[in-house]
């Protein structure tokens, strides 16, 4: 019997600062948006070279306690 794991998804992240890809070696300049797994974005949000970026849904929408 075989366990399925859980799809990983990837998150949209902004870039702040350039950088280059280690699996393409293509650069990413301020501004761009990636599409980046958990795994590959922690390091890059510790260097402050990447940061989430705000899905405009959810900002705009506000919680029941929220006023």
């Amino acid at each position: 019997m075989t366990t399925k794991k859980p799809a990983t998804t990837r998150q949209t992240y902004q870039v702040k600062a350039p950088y280059r890809c280690p699996n393409t070696h293509h650069w990413h300049q301020v501004g761009d948006s990636v599409e980046l797994l958990p795994s590959e974005a922690d390091f890059l949000m510790l260097s402050g070279k990447i940061a989430p970026t705000v899905d405009a849904n959810k900002s705009a929408t506000k919680t029941k306690g929220e006023a």
